[in-house]
């Protein structure tokens, strides 16, 4: 399984060799996956995706959260994954304040949002009021990390993939349904349906990204 990893790596990187390759990995962001996925490596089931980037390439890519931290040690997602458990046995609990900083990275907060969690993120007793912001504001965090969210993630990354040999296309559209998943955690129904026609139309596939 290791060597799998480290093979299926290096073929998505730009060096040829373990020990540069790895490093031009970045975390993107994670998601728990409601149907069972296999790692790079070969092994199966997971659930804890890890959703990671090459920096020189603009390659993405799915790997098992453990592989993730043993063999790229990049642990990001370990503290998402703790958060998304706590937050789906109880919406009220707090997410952790590093994962806070993850949503304010990727732009999922307004600066009312993330100022107000920073400043009850430790407290325990809220006021009715208090608790329904943070709910929601916890919501997004599982609305993010969701498979539905990631699925949508994934098709709008193939687009934008085949779309950097294609400069024709116009991708401004594709980026505003990107924009809107982040903030929202999915896409309308309408709005599924056409990047679904765009991906038919232009007969774009996973090869393609």
């Amino acid at each position: 399984m290791e060597y799998k990893l480290i093979s299926e790596i290096i073929d998505r990187s730009e060096s040829n060799n373990w020990t540069d390759a790895k490093f031009e990995w970045d975390f993107d962001y994670a998601y728990y996956s409601e149907e069972l996925e296999s790692c790079l490596c070969g092994h199966y089931p997971i659930k804890n995706i890890c959703v990671i980037k090459n920096k020189m390439n603009g390659t993405i890519t799915e790997v098992g959260n453990c592989c993730v931290n043993k063999f790229l040690n990049i642990d990001d997602g370990n503290k998402i994954f703790t958060s998304i458990k706590r937050l789906k046995e109880d919406i009220s609990k707090s997410m952790s304040a590093e994962v806070l900083e993850f949503m304010k990275d990727k732009k999922l907060l307004s600066d009312f949002e993330y100022g107000f969690y920073q400043d009850i993120i430790r407290k325990r007793n809220l006021s009715e009021k208090q608790l329904n912001i943070k709910e929601r504001i916890n919501q997004k965090l599982l609305d993010f990390t969701s498979y539905e969210s990631n699925s949508n993630f994934t098709r709008i990354n193939l687009v934008l993939k085949w779309a950097e040999q294609n400069d024709w296309f116009d991708t401004s559209f594709i980026h505003s349904l990107k924009k809107s998943c982040e903030k929202k955690g999915k896409l309308t129904t309408k709005q599924e349906e056409a990047l679904e026609n765009i991906i038919k139309k232009l007969k774009i596939s996973k090869e393609d990204g």
